[in-house]
């Protein structure tokens, strides 16, 4: 079955490979860029993709930033942009497309968390609290789809560990 991918991208950059890349491997693809800081940009593309395309089976949240640095020099916008994107946008995105997965029973939701949702690291304190809301998330969620006998439509959390993505130099444990 080919199998069609929609890209919400926080930004513009890189998009344009990943679309080509998915492509390459036979999807085919539609790419939106959406700042996941912004529930309105999140829900309006959301309608977009239903409206013009269809109902989304497939929902993987991976928005994330970082700011790697102690808690009081963390400014606060730093703070708010962290939980905007790496826990609240996952909320708006899931709670725009579970309706069609919960009328059809059918979807997978993977949640893209990180080890810092389990384990603590200085100097991120305000981005560990980020994910460990995101391994919440997920683990409330499905609890809730279990009880709501949607047992068609899956989870999955992903907690990598350091990922080479350029938001913190030479990232190790």
């Amino acid at each position: 079955q080919r199998q069609r991918v929609f890209l919400f991208r926080f930004l513009q950059h890189g998009v344009e490979d990943t679309a080509a890349e998915c492509k390459r491997l036979g999807a085919t693809v539609q790419a939106f860029v959406v700042d996941c800081s912004k529930r309105e940009e999140i829900y309006s593309a959301a309608e977009k993709v239903k409206k013009e395309i269809g109902d989304v089976s497939i929902l993987v949240n991976n928005a994330g930033v970082i700011t790697a640095a102690d808690l009081l020099s963390t400014q606060d916008h730093q703070v708010e942009r962290m939980f905007e994107v790496n826990i609240l946008a996952h909320i708006w995105t899931t709670r725009a497309f579970l309706p069609a997965m919960m009328n059809n029973n059918y979807g997978h939701i993977v949640t893209v968390a990180s080890a810092a949702g389990h384990f603590v690291t200085s100097f991120m304190v305000a981005y560990c609290s980020s994910k460990f809301a995101a391994v919440g998330f997920h683990k409330a969620l499905t609890e809730e789809l279990s009880t709501l006998g949607k047992d068609g439509i899956k989870t999955t959390c992903l907690c990598p560990v350091f990922i080479n993505t350029g938001f913190v130099k030479n990232p190790s444990t």
